[in-house]
C-alpha cells in the first residue's frame, strides 16, 4: 500500500474521507459457495492490489483515535466476526501488501474454543504483526438483534442485558491479546440510542453496516461502510 508523500509550501487541505471495507469470511478456490460474507481469497488479493495500484492507504483505528491525519486516499479494511480464515488465508495477504486491518471478535467463539472461528493464539500472533488490531463485535449477543432492545424492554432490563455482555467482550480482547480495544462494530449494523452512551465511554471508533463513504469532520462513530462481495468489489465503490 502506498505511504503519502511529505508535502511542501502551502498546507494542503486535510482530507476527511475514509473508505471503511466490510469483509468476513474466506475460502481458497474459485468460490462457487461463496455468498454476501463470504469471498475467495484470491478476490481479497485483488482488491489490496487494486488498492495499492491505486495510492490508497489503509489506516487503522488507533490511528483515528489518536488523530492522525488521514491519507489522500484512506481505506480501513475491517473483518467482522472472527473467522480462522482471517489468519490462515487473510493474514499472508495483509503481509503481502504491508496493509493493516481491524477484526471485530464474537468473543465467545474464542471463549469457547468454537472450530472454524480464530483462537486467542492466532489473535495474539497477529497482533504482534503490528498489521491487525482488534475491536469488539460483542461477547454474545451478536446473535438474533444485536444490541438493538427487545420488545417491551425496559431501559434498566436493556443495560442489564447489553452493558455487561460488551464489557465482557472488552475484558477478554484486553486479557488475551493486551492493547486497548477502541473499535466497535454493530452486530447486523443496527444501532441503538439506549447504547450510545455506554459505546462512547468504551470505543473510540464505531461502524455500522449503512453504505457509503464515511467522513470523519462528522466523528468516529456510527460509520458507514461498504461491504465487499461477489457482486460488488472495491472498484464499485471507490474513485479510481
Amino acid at each position: 500500500m502506498s505511504v503519502p508523500p511529505e508535502s511542501g509550501g502551502a498546507d494542503p487541505v486535510q482530507n476527511t474521507e475514509l473508505y471503511i471495507l466490510m469483509y468476513h469470511d474466506f475460502v481458497e478456490g474459485d468460490g462457487a459457495d461463496c455468498n454476501n460474507w463470504t469471498l475467495p481469497i484470491s478476490r481479497f488479493r485483488e482488491d489490496l492490489q487494486w488498492l495499492s495500484d491505486h495510492g490508497y492507504t489503509a489506516v487503522l483505528p488507533s490511528q483515528l483515535a489518536a488523530g492522525e491525519p488521514l491519507p489522500e486516499r484512506a481505506v480501513m479494511i475491517t473483518f467482522d466476526d472472527g473467522y480462522e480464515s482471517n489468519y490462515t488465508l487473510a493474514l499472508p495477504v495483509l503481509r503481502e501488501f504491508n496493509a493493516g486491518a481491524v477484526i471485530s471478535l464474537i468473543v465467545n467463539h474464542m471463549d469457547r474454543q468454537d472450530p472454524g472461528w480464530l483462537t486467542w493464539d492466532m489473535c495474539r500472533e497477529m497482533s504482534q504483526t503490528g498489521l491487525v488490531e482488534f475491536g469488539s463485535h460483542t461477547y454474545e449477543s451478536h446473535a438474533g438483534d444485536g444490541i438493538k432492545r427487545l420488545k417491551g424492554e425496559g431501559r434498566e432490563e436493556y443495560e442489564a442485558r447489553i452493558f455487561p455482555d460488551i464489557a465482557k467482550s472488552i475484558s477478554m480482547i484486553q486479557s488475551e491479546v493486551g492493547g486497548e480495544v477502541l473499535f466497535f462494530a454493530y452486530p447486523h449494523g443496527t444501532t441503538d440510542k439506549w447504547a450510545a452512551g455506554f459505546l462512547k465511554e468504551h470505543f473510540s471508533v464505531s461502524v455500522t453496516t449503512r453504505h457509503g463513504p464515511a467522513d470523519i469532520s462528522d466523528g468516529l462513530y456510527d460509520m458507514p461502510r461498504h461491504n465487499i462481495s461477489m457482486v460488488a468489489d472495491v472498484s464499485e465503490f471507490l474513485p479510481a
